[in-house]
């Protein structure tokens, strides 16, 4: 690698921001004048005990439902609670496939959630590739999912790298003019997985009539092998919505898709990702299998060398059980895992290599998936965004107690710069990450897993929280099939959390 060229920095993060007072957000401003005001009318009219009930009552609202702790309001998290009670109560927190299931026949072995409503439609592209697009039926969407293979930045010069950040960065502002699209995930999919499959490979490869000894010294290096490799699939998928590309016509929707597919990848190889591929549908499963059942990737493996494929349809990938009733941890076919949220975007400037650690296989989970979700902003609400931000960094600047702080007029700084940067046509992104991990279902895993997982974080230096009373939700949202948060909900706590441009 070459040493003479600087590592690239970026960090134009902005958190979306309304103008506050003594640390409380607008709208718990409002609330608390305006109970202020009520109570101080009932005081001039002697209403001394409705006065003070006023106040009590603003108080309770302003710090029950406005003011966050850990990322959500205590009133958010007794309404957590309340919804995976009310969810236990009613089994549908413990989801069943196959014999087992309560499900209609035809969608006995289906995927969880929001994925339940989902089939694949494929067909060939421009390029005479295949594809498998996932039609999210419940909200109208078309989501395509591109197999990526990027070299990494330690297998190329300083420069390349570089370029390639500024390639991502253009592919990223396309996203705000693209006719139709609603959103897009990139998915970093790592494990450590078996070498069964590998191995087995390459004793296949040897020709039959191979000198004796030139088997035997290939079948010793073979052995010499580690029983584990580190495997990490990176997967981009691109959401639009169908009714925008052609209203009420399915069909032409996917036409129009199949015709955008080339583009986006050579857009996406030229930001590194090496040779990005349309998936098809048995592809699609094979990633849905081995995220509910990691510990089956040396049979799985073994399964493909020999043409054998247990799952090669999307309509029974599902797993065999899926329990979400315990909270934070969600177990599912022998496995656990858990799932957090990033909450702030990162707090300092990062490089190409600062993600190394939390995107890179890690051997105290048997596997992770780290999921950035992009939200387009169309330029002219983007301009009104940052344009809110210059305003909401000024209010805090001159409402501040004393001395306006460091970080105050970093906050002041970065907006500024980024108002002046999209007026020269740079485009603003919303933004977010999720990383599931999964592990074995026991106390010393949890505890290994959860410990590598707060380190992982840590040094990113980037504020998070788990996700814990919507496990199943929060798994299924990082998978790289195009469930994207804010079309499922209207409100979704955690997005809007980050933009970049």
């Amino acid at each position: 690698m070459s040493n003479n060229v600087p590592q690239e920095k970026f960090g134009n993060w902005l958190e979306p921001a309304s103008p506050g007072l003594f640390g409380l957000a607008l709208p718990a401003v409002i609330v608390s004048a305006a109970g202020l005001i009520l109570g101080l009318l009932l005081l001039m009219r002697t209403f001394y005990l409705a006065a003070v009930l006023m106040l009590l009552i603003t108080a309770m609202i302003v710090f029950l439902g406005m003011v966050k702790f850990g990322g959500t309001t205590i009133f958010g998290k007794f309404t957590d609670r309340l919804s995976l009670a009310s969810r236990k109560a009613s089994g549908s927190a413990f989801y069943v496939t196959g014999a087992l299931s309560t499900l209609p026949p035809e969608d006995a072995e289906r995927l969880p959630g929001a994925l339940l409503d989902v089939d694949t439609i494929s067909g060939t592209d421009g390029l005479g590739r295949e594809y498998s697009l996932l039609h999210h039926k419940s909200v109208g969407q078309l989501a395509a999912v591109f197999g990526c293979s990027p070299d990494g930045a330690s297998m190329q010069e300083q420069s390349v790298v570089n370029a390639q950040v500024s390639k991502f960065g253009i592919w990223l502002s396309s996203l705000s003019v693209e006719d139709g699209l609603t959103g897009a995930t990139i998915v970093v999919d790592s494990a450590s997985e078996s070498s069964a499959g590998t191995c087995a490979a390459i004793r296949e490869d040897v020709a039959p009539g191979a000198p004796a000894f030139a088997k035997e010294v290939l079948d010793h290096a073979v052995g010499t092998l580690p029983a584990r490799s580190a495997v990490l699939n990176v997967y981009a998928t691109m959401v639009w919505d169908a009714e925008t590309l052609a209203e009420k016509d399915i069909s032409s929707a996917v036409a129009e898709v199949a015709a955008r597919l080339p583009a986006q990848s050579e857009m996406l190889s030229d930001a590194g990702a090496g040779s990005p591929e349309p998936l098809v549908e048995a592809e699609l499963a094979h990633v849905a299998q081995l995220a509910y059942q990691p510990m089956r990737d040396q049979e799985m493996a073994l399964d493909a060398l020999n043409g054998r494929q247990a799952v090669k349809d999307w309509q029974h990938a599902g797993p065999g059980f899926f329990d979400d009733s315990q909270g934070r941890v969600v177990f599912h076919d022998g496995v656990a895992s858990m799932t957090l949220m990033m909450t702030v975007p990162p707090g300092a400037h990062i490089t190409s290599r600062s993600f190394d650690r939390i995107f890179g296989p890690n051997s105290k989970f048997l596997r992770k998936r780290v999921a950035l979700f992009y939200r387009p902003v169309d330029p002219g609400t983007g301009a009104k965004v940052v344009d809110k931000l210059v305003k909401t960094a000024d209010w805090k600047i001159t409402t501040r107690k004393g001395r306006p702080t460091s970080w105050d007029k970093a906050a002041k700084a970065v907006a500024e710069k980024t108002e002046e940067e999209l007026a020269q046509g740079a485009r603003l992104s919303l933004f977010s990450m999720m990383v599931t991990v999964t592990f074995s279902p026991d106390e010393k895993s949890y505890r290994d897993a959860l410990n590598q997982v707060k380190s992982l974080m840590n040094q990113l230096i980037m504020p998070y929280r788990f996700v814990e009373h919507a496990g199943s939700a929060a798994f299924h949202t990082t998978l790289p099939f195009g469930v994207l948060p804010w079309r499922y909900s209207g409100s979704p706590l955690w997005l809007g959390k980050g933009a970049t441009q």
